[in-house]
C-alpha cells in the first residue's frame, strides 16, 4: 500500500473553492474499485481532497465549488462500480483547506469495533475477457487476469480492511508494470488487490493424479484441453475450489466420472464455452441469460432443448440441465466457444469442496486423471450458486446461494442495538449466518452435515466468519431437531462458552426466512412451509404445514397440515419411496390392490414393513405430515421411482414426468390430499398415462395449498400469503399455486434472494435471534 499522500491524481485547482464536504459511504465498498471510482469522478469535476478505506466504510473529503462538489457526490453514488452496493452515504460540511491542489487516495486506517461488508467472488468482466484473448495485450492468455470489477474477493481475504497484505495474494510482490497500473487513478486496475501478470503472479501447472508436475502455463492448458477431448477427467482449480470436468457429450466419460465419484444418478451441471452454445442446449429466457452472463456466473437449471446433444447420463430421468458459463479466467482459457463439459464440485460425494492442493490430490486422486492447479491460495472455499429458471412471473428461483451472492448481507428489521447472533442452520444444504449491525451475513454453501469432513468445514467456516467480522455471538440459534450435527455443535459451544442457546422449530424458521428476505417483519402472513423433514413440536416429523405468523413473528399458529401417516424405518424410508407409499396407503385407507407400489421391494422387507404397520408396539415407526414424503409415495405408486440415490430424486423425477402431460394441467384435481391420492390410484388402474397422473397430483397439491392460504387471507386473519421449504422449489407446483392465488386476488410472497429450502434456514434462525435480542421493542413493528 502506498504511503499516505503519495498516491495522487495531481488535480490542479483552477477556481477558488467554496465548499468542502466530508462523506462516509457504507456498504460493499471494498474490493470493488470504489476508491478509484471516487478519484476518477473527482478528476472529472475538478474536485480536490482525499478518500480512503477503514474497516467499515470509504471516507471522503471533497473540496471545490458548491456545484462541483454536489455533482461529484451525486455521481459517486449514482454511478457506483458494478460490484458496489451502497447501503448509506452520510455527509457533513468542513472548512475549506487553502492551497489544496490534488485528490489523493490515502492509506487505509483501522476503526475499532466495526467491520466493512465483504465482497463476493465474481467471474471475469468483459474488459478482462477481451484482454485475455487479445494477442497484443500483455495479459493475453493469462489465467489469473482480474481488475477492480472482477475476480476473487471473499475466497482470498484473510482479514479486513481489504488490502493486498491481508489476502492470499500477499506472497506475490507486484512487478513494476503491475505497480504502475495499481497506482494510476485512471487505470482499471487502480488499487485492484489481486492484480498480477505473467511476471509477478501465480503459476498454473498441470499435474498427474499423484501430484507430479507435467507442464505449466499455456502448455498445461493445451494438454488439459486434449485430455478432456480424449474422454479423461480433469480437476480444475477455480476461484473458490476444485471442479471436476469431463466431456459432457461423451457418455463413456460421464459414466466413468459417475463410477469414480460414486454418484450413480444425481444430475451433473455442465459448463458451456459461450452463451450461444448454452442457449443451444437449454431454453434460456432473458432473466437466465442476464444472470448467467453477469458477475455471479451461477448455474442456471433450465429445460433442455430438443437438439441438445448432451450425454444421456448427465441428468438421467430429468428434462432439465444445470448450465453455467466459465466462472474464472482459467475456464475461459480451457474451453472453446462450442465446448460443453461436465462441471461438478471437486469433492467426494457427501464431503465439502476441495480447495487445498494436498487435500485435492488425496481425495480426488482416485477420481481425476489430471489436475490443473495453481499456487494462489484460497482462504475461504466458495461453491457455485444455483438458480432455477421459469419461476412465477419468469423470475429465477434461488436453490443455492454461494459465489457471487454470499456473503452479501440481508438487512433485518426492526433496527436494534442488540448483540451478535450466530445461527447455525440445518442438516442438509447447510449455511450458517452471523447477525451484526442489523444485517444477516449468510455463509456460502457448506454442504450436508452427515460427514465429519463437512462438520469440520462448518466449524472452520464459523471461525473464519467470526474473525472477519471480529464478532463473538451473544446468542446461538439452532434447529429443534436433537440429532442435527449443527444442533449438537451449538449445544457443545454453548456449554463451553456460556453463550445462551435457543432452538427454533424448523418450519417456523423457514417462514421467518421468507419474512426476513422480504422485509416483512410485522406483516401477518399465511405461510405454506412444505418440505421433506423437520422436527415438530409434537415430536413427529413435520413437512406439510400451513402456518399463521402474526405481527409478532416469534409466535406462530399451526393452522393445518398434511394428514399424518406413518414411516417405517425413518431415514431408511426416506431412501425407499415404496416404504413411504405402503405406510401412506395404509393410513389413508386407500386400497392398493393391483398397484405394484412395492414391485422392487425384497419380499422379506415388504413383509416386515407391513408387520410393523400392523403391530400394536411398532419399532422404528414415526408419524409424519411431510408433503415431501407424499411426493415420494406418489412417485412410487406411479412406478417412477421406488429407491433413491440422492435427496429429492423421486420428487424431481415425478415433476419431470408431470411436464410430459399433454393437457398442460388438470384444474379439477381434488384439493383433499387423501382423496387426491385415492383418485390417482383409481385412474392408474384405469390405465391413464403416468404423465397426466403426475400432473394431476401436482395440481391437486397446489389446490390444497392455495385453498388453505386463500381462506386465511380472505377471512382477515392474514394480509398476504407465502410459500417456503424445499417443496417450494418445485417449479410446476410453485407456478400452479401462484396462478391460483393470483386468480383469487391473493398477494403472494416468494423467495427471491435466499433458497426456500434448507440453504435459507439460517436466515430465519438469524431473524429469530435478532428479534429475541431486540426484545419487546422489536415486536409488532
Amino acid at each position: 500500500m502506498a504511503a499516505a499522500g503519495t498516491d495522487t491524481a495531481r488535480l490542479r485547482a483552477v477556481v477558488v473553492p467554496s465548499a468542502r464536504v466530508a462523506a462516509t459511504v457504507r456498504g460493499v465498498v471494498q474490493g470493488v474499485g470504489f476508491r478509484p471510482h471516487v478519484a476518477r469522478i473527482a478528476a472529472a469535476h475538478g474536485v480536490t481532497g482525499w478518500c480512503g478505506n477503514d474497516d467499515e466504510s470509504v471516507f471522503i473529503e471533497a473540496q471545490g465549488t458548491a456545484v462541483a462538489v454536489a455533482n461529484f457526490l451525486r455521481e459517486v453514488r449514482e454511478h457506483a462500480p458494478v460490484l458496489a452496493v451502497i447501503d448509506e452515504m452520510t455527509t457533513s460540511d468542513r472548512d475549506t483547506i487553502p492551497g489544496e491542489s490534488d485528490f489523493r487516495i490515502v492509506e487505509s486506517r483501522h476503526a475499532d469495533g466495526v467491520r466493512t461488508l465483504i465482497p463476493p467472488d465474481v467471474g471475469c468482466c468483459d474488459d478482462c475477457r477481451r484482454e485475455l484473448r487479445d494477442p497484443d495485450d500483455r495479459r493475453f492468455g493469462y489465467p489469473f487476469i482480474t481488475c477492480t470489477n472482477c475476480g476473487p474477493r471473499l475466497s482470498i481475504i484473510r482479514d479486513l480492511p481489504y488490502d493486498r497484505p491481508l489476502t492470499t495474494m500477499s506472497v506475490f510482490p507486484m512487478c513494476a508494470a503491475c505497480r504502475a497500473e495499481y497506482e494510476d487513478p485512471l487505470d482499471r486496475r487502480y488499487h485492484a488487490q489481486p492484480i498480477s501478470c505473467f511476471d509477478c503472479g501465480p503459476t498454473l501447472a498441470l499435474k498427474d493424479a499423484a501430484g507430479r508436475p507435467l507442464s505449466t502455463g499455456t502448455e498445461a492448458l493445451a494438454a488439459a484441453r486434449r485430455a478432456l477431448g480424449d474422454g479423461r477427467i480433469v480437476a480444475v482449480k477455480g476461484l473458490g475450489g476444485y471442479t471436476l470436468m469431463c466431456d459432457a457429450r461423451s457418455d463413456a466419460a460421464v459414466r466413468r466420472l459417475r463410477e469414480r465419484k460414486r454418484r450413480p444418478d444425481k444430475p451433473f451441471a455442465v459448463m458451456a464455452g459461450s452463451i450461444e452454445e448454452a442457449s443451444r442446449i437449454a431454453h434460456l429466457d432473458a432473466a437466465a441469460v442476464r444472470e448467467m452472463t453477469g458477475p455471479a456466473r451461477p448455474i442456471v437449471i433450465a429445460d433442455t432443448t430438443t437438439d441438445a446433444d448432451l450425454a444421456p447420463s448427465v441428468a438421467p430421468g430429468l428434462s432439465r440441465v444445470g448450465i453455467m458459463l466459465p466462472s474464472a479466467a482459467v475456464h475461459e482459457m480451457l474451453l472453446n466457444p462450442t465446448d460443453v463439459v461436465v462441471a461438478t464440485s471437486g469433492n467426494v460425494s457427501g464431503d465439502p469442496l476441495c480447495f487445498r492442493e494436498d487435500d485435492a490430490f488425496e481425495l480426488l486422486g482416485g477420481i481425476a486423471d489430471l489436475f490443473v492447479t495453481n499456487d494462489r491460495g484460497i482462504h475461504v472455499p466458495v461453491e457455485d450458486s444455483v438458480l432455477l429458471a421459469g419461476g412465477v412471473g419468469g423470475d429465477l428461483i434461488p436453490l443455492r446461494r454461494s459465489r457471487g451472492y454470499a456473503p452479501l448481507p440481508i438487512r433485518l428489521s426492526p433496527s436494534s442495538d442488540s448483540g451478535v447472533v450466530l445461527a447455525v442452520g440445518g442438516e442438509l444444504k447447510n449455511t450458517f449466518a452471523i447477525v451484526r449491525d442489523d444485517r444477516a451475513f449468510l455463509s456460502p454453501h457448506v454442504g450436508d452435515m452427515g460427514s465429519l469432513a463437512c462438520q469440520d468445514a462448518f466449524e472452520r467456516g464459523v471461525a473464519q466468519f467470526e474473525a472477519l467480522h471480529r464478532s463473538s455471538p451473544a446468542l446461538l440459534v439452532a434447529d429443534l431437531h436433537p440429532d442435527y450435527a449443527t444442533t449438537r455443535w451449538a449445544q457443545r459451544h454453548a456449554d463451553r462458552t456460556g453463550i445462551p442457546l435457543v432452538q427454533v422449530q424448523h418450519h417456523h424458521a423457514h417462514a421467518l426466512s421468507l419474512l426476513a428476505e422480504q422485509g416483512a417483519v410485522g406483516t401477518r402472513v399465511a405461510v405454506a412451509a412444505v418440505d421433506g423433514t423437520g422436527w415438530g413440536e409434537d415430536f413427529t416429523i413435520w413437512g406439510g404445514e400451513i402456518l399463521l405468523v402474526g405481527a409478532d413473528p416469534l409466535e406462530y399458529e399451526r393452522v393445518a397440515h398434511v394428514p399424518r401417516f406413518r414411516l417405517v424405518g425413518g431415514d431408511t424410508a426416506a431412501r425407499s419411496p415404496w416404504r413411504v407409499a405402503v405406510g401412506l396407503l395404509r393410513d389413508w385407507g386407500i386400497d392398493d390392490t393391483g398397484i405394484p407400489v412395492a414391485a422392487d421391494a425384497p419380499p422379506a422387507e415388504l413383509t416386515l414393513v407391513r408387520a410393523q404397520l400392523d403391530s400394536a408396539e411398532p419399532i422404528g415407526v414415526i408419524a409424519t405430515s411431510s408433503l415431501g414424503r407424499v411426493f415420494d409415495a406418489v412417485a412410487a405408486i406411479l412406478g417412477i421411482r421406488q429407491r433413491i440415490t440422492y435427496e429429492a430424486q423421486a420428487a424431481m423425477e415425478l415433476e419431470a414426468a408431470a411436464g410430459g402431460c399433454e393437457h398442460g394441467g388438470h384444474p379439477d384435481a381434488a384439493a383433499d390430499l387423501p382423496a387426491l391420492v385415492a383418485d390417482i390410484v383409481e385412474r392408474m388402474r384405469a390405465g391413464q398415462p403416468v404423465a397426466c397422473l403426475a400432473r394431476w397430483f401436482h395440481d391437486g397439491v397446489a389446490a390444497w395449498i392455495a385453498t388453505a392460504l386463500t381462506d386465511l387471507v380472505s377471512s382477515g386473519r392474514a394480509d398476504v400469503a407465502g410459500i417456503t421449504g424445499g417443496v417450494a422449489q418445485n417449479r410446476v407446483l410453485l407456478n400452479e399455486v401462484g396462478s391460483r392465488l393470483s386468480r383469487d386476488g391473493i398477494p403472494m410472497m416468494l423467495h427471491r434472494r435466499v433458497p426456500a429450502g434448507d440453504g435459507g434456514l439460517s436466515l430465519g434462525q438469524a431473524l429469530a435471534g435478532h428479534l429475541m435480542l431486540a426484545g419487546s421493542s422489536g415486536r409488532g413493528e
